[in-house]
C-alpha cells in the first residue's frame, strides 16, 4: 500500500532533522576541542548521541532484518561492546582510571538513550500503519453502518406488502393507487438509499408517501398527522432510511396492536442546523395472547446508525408507558 504524501514528509522531515542536528552538534564539537582534547571529544554528550543514534539506526533497519536469531545475536552483541568501550573510555576520562560500577552506570545510561532513539524510529515507521488503522477503521463504519441501513428494507417491504394482501383482499379500488405510491418508494429505495446523504425533503416525501398509504389501509378518519415546520429555502441533508425506524415503530404499536382509538402525530422541525423529529403513538394494552417473543430490531439498528454517523451531535429519547409512546430525535445538522 502506498504511503500518502504527507506520512513520507513527516518521516523525511524527522530522520533528515534528526540527523542534521546531532551532525551539528558533532561537527561543532569538534571545532571546539580539536586537535588538542581528543579523549574529551571521543567522550563528550555530542559524540556519544551520534554514536548512540547510529546503534539504534543499524539496530532497527539492519540488525532485527536478519533471519538467523544467531546473526542477531551477534549483530546485538557487537553494537554492545561498542557501548561498552564508550563507557569504560569516559570512565576512564573523568576517573583517571576504568572501575567496573561506574563504567556500568556510564553502559546503562547509553542502553536508555539508544533506547529513547530506537522507540522513536519505531514510532516514525509505523505512522503508516496508524493511518491505514484509521482508514480501516473508517471503512468498517461505513460497511456496519450500510448493513444497518439494509436491515430496514425487509421490515419495509414486510409490512408493505401485508398492507397490499390485506387491500387487495378486500377488493379496494385504492390497490391502484397503493401500488403506483409502493413503487415511488421502491425507487427512492433502490436509486438514493445506497448514497451517503439524501437531501431532507426526499425523505420527508418517503415518509409522506408511508402515511398516505397506512391511511389507505387504515381509512381516512384515523388519527395520523404529520407536521412538518422549516424554512422551504433551506435545505439540509441527511442519510436515507434515519427517519424510517421512528414511523415504523409508531404505526407498528399506534395501529397494528389496536385500531380503536388508535393515534400517530409526527412532527419534524428544522432551526438553524438542527433537525427535530418527534413521534407520539398510542399504545395498546395487549392481551396475554397477543406477547410475542419476537423482538424488534428497528430502534436498535437506529440508535447504533446514530452512534456511528453522529457520535456526540445527536440525543435520542425514548419513553414509552403504558398508553403512550414517545420519541425525540434531535440532530446537529450543522456539523
Amino acid at each position: 500500500m502506498k504511503q500518502p504524501k504527507i506520512i513520507k514528509a513527516i518521516k523525511i522531515t524527522f530522520h533528515s532533522g534528526l540527523i542534521s542536528v546531532l551532525v551539528f552538534l558533532w561537527v561543532k564539537k569538534a571545532l571546539e576541542t580539536l586537535p588538542d582534547q581528543w579523549l574529551f571529544f571521543l567522550t563528550s554528550d555530542a559524540t556519544e548521541n551520534v554514536l548512540i543514534a547510529g546503534v539504534a539506526y543499524v539496530l532497527f533497519y539492519y540488525a532485527f532484518t536478519f533471519r538467523s536469531i544467531w546473526l542477531k545475536a551477534a549483530m546485538i552483541s557487537s553494537l554492545g561492546l561498542i557501548l561498552a568501550g564508550l563507557a569504560a573510555l569516559k570512565d576512564y576520562r573523568i576517573h583517571q582510571l576504568i572501575s567496573g560500577r561506574s563504567t556500568f552506570d556510564y553502559f546503562s545510561s547509553f542502553l536508555g538513550i539508544a533506547l529513547l532513539f530506537y522507540l522513536l524510529l519505531y514510532f516514525i515507521s509505523r505512522i503508516d500503519e496508524f493511518n491505514r488503522f484509521k482508514k480501516l477503521e473508517r471503512e468498517l463504519a461505513v460497511a456496519q453502518e450500510q448493513l444497518l441501513r439494509n436491515q430496514l428494507h425487509p421490515h419495509f417491504l414486510y409490512n408493505a406488502f401485508n398492507s397490499l394482501y390485506s387491500l387487495s383482499l378486500k377488493n379496494r379500488p385504492e390497490v391502484a393507487d397503493y401500488i403506483l405510491k409502493l413503487s415511488a418508494m421502491m425507487r427512492y429505495i433502490t436509486d438514493d438509499v445506497s448514497l451517503e446523504k439524501v437531501p431532507l425533503s426526499k425523505e420527508i416525501d418517503f415518509i409522506q408517501k408511508y402515511i398516505a398509504i397506512e391511511k389507505l389501509r387504515f381509512g381516512t378518519d384515523a388519527s395520523i398527522d404529520l407536521v412538518i415546520e422549516k424554512d422551504e429555502n433551506e435545505e439540509v441533508f441527511i442519510e436515507p432510511f434515519l427517519l424510517i425506524p421512528l414511523v415504523e415503530n409508531a404505526f407498528k404499536h399506534g395501529f397494528y396492536t389496536n385500531a380503536k382509538d388508535a393515534y400517530v402525530h409526527l412532527k419534524l422541525t428544522i432551526k438553524a442546523g438542527e433537525l427535530v423529529f418527534e413521534v407520539k403513538n398510542s399504545v395498546a394494552e395487549k392481551k396475554h395472547f397477543q406477547h410475542s417473543p419476537r423482538k424488534g430490531r428497528g430502534l436498535d439498528s437506529l440508535k447504533q446508525r446514530l452512534n456511528l454517523l453522529y457520535q456526540k451531535d445527536f440525543s435520542l429519547m425514548i419513553r414509552p408507558d403504558s398508553h403512550c409512546f414517545r420519541s425525540k430525535l434531535t440532530i446537529n445538522l450543522s456539523k
